[in-house]
């Protein structure tokens, strides 16, 4: 039970590490590319709560801790013709695999800004919301970066 309990803690602390929107993180699939910048100001900012996503990491994990779950729950007797760990073994990974799912979703979950910027030699302002714990300030001098994300950063001339 004990190596159970250690199991999925491991698993969580990959699942949080896995999930990150914090624009000082860059994921290697992005350095070393030539990506588009803006500049502009920031209009306003608001709070907001970054909602996590389940994927599949975490089914597929919660189905794989299921189903060794599973086959600890009863032994070779005959249930309506099958053995019943097979039973247990199919209903814990099914089990463990929506567990998984909302868990990563759950673990997902955290605090961002949503930024409302003037952009430089534009007419639209636009709209960024990103994950992070520190807040850029109304009127701040931001860089924009395009990319596979987009990152707002503080600039300074």
């Amino acid at each position: 039970m004990k190596l159970k309990i250690i199991l999925f803690f491991i698993i969580s602390i990959f699942l949080i590490s896995c999930n990150t929107t914090n624009p000082k993180d860059v994921k290697k699939s992005e350095t070393q590319k030539v990506t588009s910048i803006r500049y502009g100001n920031i209009i306003s900012s608001l709070p907001v709560k970054v909602k996590g996503e389940g994927g599949l990491v975490g089914a597929t994990t919660g189905a794989m801790i299921g189903g060794l779950i599973g086959t600890q729950v009863c032994g070779k007797e005959l249930i309506a013709g099958a053995k019943c760990e097979e039973i247990a073994i199919v209903y814990a990974t099914i089990g463990g695999a929506a567990l998984g799912y909302v868990t990563e979703a759950f673990l997902g979950n955290h605090d961002g800004f949503q930024y409302i910027i003037d952009v430089d030699d534009s007419s639209d302002d636009i709209a960024i919301a990103q994950g992070s714990e520190t807040k850029l300030n109304d009127g701040e001098r931001v860089v924009i970066i395009f990319g596979k994300t987009i990152r707002v950063l503080p600039y300074s001339e």
